[in-house]
């Protein structure tokens, strides 16, 4: 099986310079922010492999510059040039696929070679691209409509379908759509007796020939639309996707009229019925107004993956075979991805070559760890892509980096770019990722689990060590006033100082990667809240922390003793024997406060009783200091 390398856009579309984005044969997973040229590669290898499909007259329109052609996908800013050979005006827009094979593929206004190539052709048919938009077709009907899928078929199926041959009119006829554009074009013309162009007689061959190519399609559709109905592909799919309900495609063939010269014809139609639900038997013949968005696109995404199998049976050994994929995921829950990409990993990453891409960072980073949970990050190229800015005329054009690639060297990429607003970004994370790596994973996070932001980060990284220099503290505050706190960027990143600003930055992360620094071990966190229990008396004690308790030479903390009780009664006076009243602020250190705590004849405590039974908000102090 032949796979994508590399892919070269130049003046496409968002694409104002020329990127190569290197896939080395390798599934790839890309993250595309909105507008930073996601779609563009989605389009770019789409049109390439389309135009095998297609005259080379029907090209040109896609690399003329805008102005003039309304289908233009050159990029705005192209500039015009001459070819030296031909002296065609031209923007060198054009798209390139090189192949495992080392196969080069090329289409532009002066290189359209590919237009009718055999072999790409192939590769087209054992492709697909799968997106939000074609799966949404398959639920785009009224309440009042029963979905008929004749559109979706016609357009983005029967064209990449290969039936059984069929001689016709001395032509041989195998991909469905070719049958198909044949059957509405009709059986035919001959010349009657009076000189008049008329249509064939119904006695004749050339009729019965029609009629056997018409007989041919039905049978030939039948059999695509009962390998999709058939128990082990799309509703078996769909069952591995979570969902528990079965459908039927139903095809109703076309039918014509011919006449001595008109010739009609009624075009088929593929009914969409669902017929079990949850084990029981029905028939809903609408199923866009039973089933919501995410069970009618995973019925869709089971449909489109079932017809994948049965154009990938036809396809030849060494065609491309690629499946692009497109925020596929956008109207799914995250049980419903999650059953999809095992689908997608456990059944077709070894047929197809993946491309999966998506806006969604969250979604990324899900997708990510999957392929991780099945080992396959050798087989995975990662990406992202932003949008940058020329510094020089304020064009707008992607940043292609390998996602593998390290915050520094982001950072450093994005400088080079001249893009500053996400090169600081990446400053700040820069910065995260060494903080985080000297601190232990419980000063990392609140309360509640999440990580906290940069400013906490490098606060408690000074709490707890005394290896960060004085200038360094310095540096880094200067940053923050600036280069890290979005609050202060009142003028353009562009301006000099910010860039000097930036460099300094730059340099500051260099510098912190390289100091030796030994965090002190947190035991217990100030202003925790801890509570004795006796073992066998009603007596409880409580207090907390006005340090924190650091192994070593600061376990023994100073505390503010809060309440007691002994037998119910609040703050017992053990001399008195009677109720006592509030204490004056008492701040003992631990050691002292236990050893008060264990002069009290009547109670009995001893340290390792008191270590045992005070309790924090996970375990004893006890587990916390040992």
């Amino acid at each position: 099986m032949s796979k994508i390398n590399t892919i070269t856009l130049s003046n496409f579309k968002f694409f104002g310079k020329e990127e190569t984005i290197n896939i080395d044969g390798k599934h790839l997973l890309l993250y595309g922010e909105n507008g930073s040229g996601k779609s563009s590669l989605f389009w770019g290898i789409y049109t390439l492999l389309e135009a095998s499909m297609k005259k080379s007259t029907d090209i040109a329109k896609y690399f003329k510059p805008y102005q003039s052609s309304s289908e233009s996908l050159v990029n705005i800013h192209a500039s015009q040039m001459s070819c030296v050979r031909t002296h065609t005006e031209h923007s060198n827009s054009y798209i390139q696929i090189n192949t495992t094979d080392n196969v080069t593929y090329t289409l532009s206004l002066l290189n359209n070679a590919i237009c009718g190539n055999l072999s790409v052709q192939e590769s087209r048919k054992a492709t697909d691209f799968i997106n939000y938009q074609s799966i949404f077709k398959f639920q785009d009907f009224r309440n009042s409509e029963s979905p008929n899928l004749y559109e979706v078929f016609e357009y983005s199926i029967l064209p990449y379908v290969n039936f059984g041959q069929f001689q016709f009119k001395g032509q041989t006829l195998s991909n469905a759509a070719a049958i198909w554009n044949t059957y509405k074009k009709g059986p035919g013309t001959t010349t009657n007796k009076k000189g008049d162009t008329i249509l064939v007689y119904k006695n004749s061959q050339d009729y019965t020939d029609f009629l056997k190519l018409e007989t041919h399609f039905n049978n030939e559709f039948g059999k695509l639309i009962d390998f999709i109905n058939g128990d082990e592909n799309a509703n078996n799919s769909l069952k591995k996707l979570g969902y528990n309900f079965k459908f039927e495609l139903r095809y109703n063939p076309p039918a014509h009229k011919k006449k001595d010269k008109i010739y009609e014809w009624t075009p088929f139609s593929v009914e969409l019925v669902i017929t079990e639900y949850n084990g029981i038997h029905i028939h809903i013949d609408r199923p866009h107004t039973f089933l919501n968005e995410a069970k009618m696109s995973a019925l869709a995404i089971a449909i489109r993956l079932s017809i994948i199998d049965y154009r990938i049976n036809a396809a030849v050994p060494d065609a491309l075979k690629v499946l692009v994929l497109d925020d596929l995921m956008i109207s799914l829950d995250m049980g419903n991805r999650d059953a999809l990409m095992d689908l997608l990993l456990k059944d077709y990453s070894d047929k197809y070559q993946m491309l999966f891409f998506t806006h969604d960072k969250n979604l990324y980073n899900f997708v990510d760890q999957k392929i991780k949970e099945y080992k396959m990050e050798p087989l995975w190229q990662k990406k992202d892509m932003y949008v940058g800015e020329d510094d020089s005329n304020q064009h707008e054009y992607p940043i292609v980096i390998d996602g593998e690639a390290d915050s520094i060297s982001k950072v450093k990429k994005y400088y080079a770019a001249n893009d500053y607003t996400t090169c600081v970004l990446y400053i700040r994370k820069a910065l995260e990722e060494i903080v985080t790596e000297f601190l232990p994973d419980e000063y990392c996070k609140n309360a509640e689990g999440r990580f906290v932001e940069l400013s906490t980060l490098w606060k408690r990284l000074l709490r707890y060590t005394n290896s960060i220099p004085e200038e360094i503290k310095r540096r880094f505050s200067q940053s923050k006033l600036t280069i890290l706190n979005p609050s202060a960027h009142y003028q353009k990143l562009s301006y000099p100082i910010y860039k000097r600003e930036l460099l300094d930055a730059i340099g500051l992360i260099e510098d912190i990667k390289h100091i030796p620094i030994k965090v002190k071990i947190l035991l217990v966190d100030r202003d925790t809240h801890l509570k004795f229990t006796h073992p066998h008396q009603d007596y409880s004690f409580e207090f907390k922390l006005k340090q924190d308790m650091i192994k070593g030479k600061e376990m023994n903390p100073t505390c503010v003793i809060e309440t007691w009780q002994y037998n119910g009664i609040a703050l017992y006076d053990f001399v008195n024997g009677n109720h006592g009243t509030p204490p004056a602020v008492q701040e003992p250190r631990l050691n002292k406060m236990i050893a008060n705590l264990m002069s009290i004849p009547m109670l009995g405590i001893t340290k390792e009783m008191f270590l045992q039974n005070t309790y924090l908000e996970k375990g004893t102090l006890e587990e916390a200091m040992f």
